[in-house]
């Protein structure tokens, strides 16, 4: 429907060496369907998320019914450390937000492996932090999910609007499905027919 829009989520899934990428309104709102995603998932829960960051990395985990779960960061990249993700998870955990701050690279091989060692959703917000690397790959590209914005404050904008960005195809259809409130029409069939059988009665 809107071909300018199509281009730019393929231009940007290329640029990044994500295989998805779906185009929202806001980095805020990015942020609202990640954790849509992970409640759609995981159930609710608690997620793992620094004291540094958005307000929406914090309002979209309440909003949705989540409990956010404070962990303190590393002063030298201002993101959160692989002990304190580690001394933080409980039964009860879903995901990790991991918020690359003002330019910063967060990531580490030690919280990979802590994400999928306890079958956590690792969510990258990169809304600050475009074109930053870890070991000369992309930042963005080692979650399950990531984020980025393009207010006219950061570093590529488009006055306003967000993108996220997968390489699972269900994750791709929920994160379509959220982006629109919650229809399924531009899903796969798949997905489409699973939410009739599911939900009949809407």
């Amino acid at each position: 429907k809107y071909p300018e829009v199509k281009e730019f989520e393929k231009t940007w899934s290329e640029w990044l060496g994500m295989k998805y990428s779906v185009m929202v309104n806001s980095g805020a709102s990015a942020n609202f369907i990640s954790i849509a995603m992970v409640k759609e998932l995981k159930g609710t829960g608690e997620v793992i998320v620094p004291p540094i960051g958005w307000v929406s990395d914090i309002s979209s985990i309440v909003q949705l019914g989540m409990t956010p779960v404070f962990v303190d960061v590393d002063m030298k990249n201002l993101a959160i450390t692989a002990e304190n993700i580690k001394a933080a998870i409980t039964p009860d955990t879903k995901a990790i937000v991991l918020i690359h701050c003002l330019g910063f690279n967060g990531i580490s091989d030690e919280i990979i492996q802590i994400a999928k060692e306890n079958n956590i959703m690792l969510i990258e917000d990169c809304c600050e932090s475009h074109g930053a690397t870890y070991n000369g790959q992309k930042i963005g590209t080692f979650g399950d999910i990531s984020l980025f914005s393009f207010y006219f404050g950061h570093h590529i904008t488009t006055i306003e609007g967000g993108v996220v960005c997968v390489n699972e195809d269900k994750l791709y259809d929920l994160a379509k499905l959220f982006r629109s409130h919650g229809m399924t029409r531009e899903a796969s069939q798949e997905t489409q027919n699973y939410y009739q059988s599911n939900y009949p009665e809407l």
